[in-house]
């Protein structure tokens, strides 16, 4: 989970800005990753829950996010989803897609210079993947609006969300058809997809130069 200064019940309570953002140390020590993704998209959609003023569609405004299992909308990630408390009350399921390498270099070699003063050599590569919110409700249309109130948060807000979060791309790619909760009878689900693009960069050390270790028998024998 994406680690903030302070928590999201906290920052709800004392009024604070929708998008608060992550800062550059949250994220340095790891860099993105799919699983730093999904905690900062429920981060986002609790805050954006928080407060009534946060939510643009007025049939809405009164699913405000509690901490607990009382809260009018459940927002949690697909692996703690429990379908059977679905059925009582509207919610934001997310979950991870697949995600694929993209190759920049030859040998994810960095473009240009590939080895430092010290003979290391640096390597860039970069991940694209996706990810899904699915907005389940008792009825289609309560489902519409929730999808299209997630879209919009998650629009809106794209340029700040990849600068924060040290993404090369963020966007919302796709709202998908209606459909029925095959897991929660009666529900009704719509799934809203965004996706990323993040760099992952690392550097091999040698302990030895190369030739050092390279036995002459071992060339004779060829």
């Amino acid at each position: 989970m994406v680690q903030t200064t302070e928590t999201t019940e906290e920052a709800a309570s004392e009024g604070q800005p929708q998008f608060f953002g992550t800062t550059v140390s949250n994220l340095c020590s790891v860099l993105p990753r799919p699983l730093i993704i999904t905690g900062l998209l429920r981060e986002l959609m609790v805050r954006h829950f928080s407060k009534a003023e946060y939510i643009e569609t007025p049939e809405l405004a009164h699913l405000l996010w509690q901490s607990g299992e009382k809260t009018p909308i459940l927002i949690s990630s697909i692996t703690k989803w429990e379908p059977e408390t679905t059925e009582r009350r509207p919610a934001i399921i997310i979950k991870r897609n697949s995600y694929r390498n993209r190759r920049m270099g030859i040998g994810d070699r960095n473009q240009g210079p590939s080895t430092d003063r010290f003979g290391d050599n640096h390597y860039t590569t970069f991940w694209v993947g996706s990810h899904t919110l699915f907005c389940i409700a008792r009825s289609g249309g309560q489902a519409e609006l929730l999808a299209t109130e997630v879209q919009r948060e998650l629009h809106q807000f794209h340029p700040l969300i990849r600068r924060s979060a040290l993404l090369h791309r963020f966007q919302v790619t796709e709202v998908g058809a209606i459909a029925e909760v095959e897991e929660a009878t009666e529900n009704f689900v719509v799934p809203v997809t965004v996706s990323y693009a993040y760099e992952d960069r690392w550097v091999l050390s040698q302990e030895a130069p190369v030739l050092r270790s390279l036995r002459l028998s071992f060339v004779v024998d060829c």
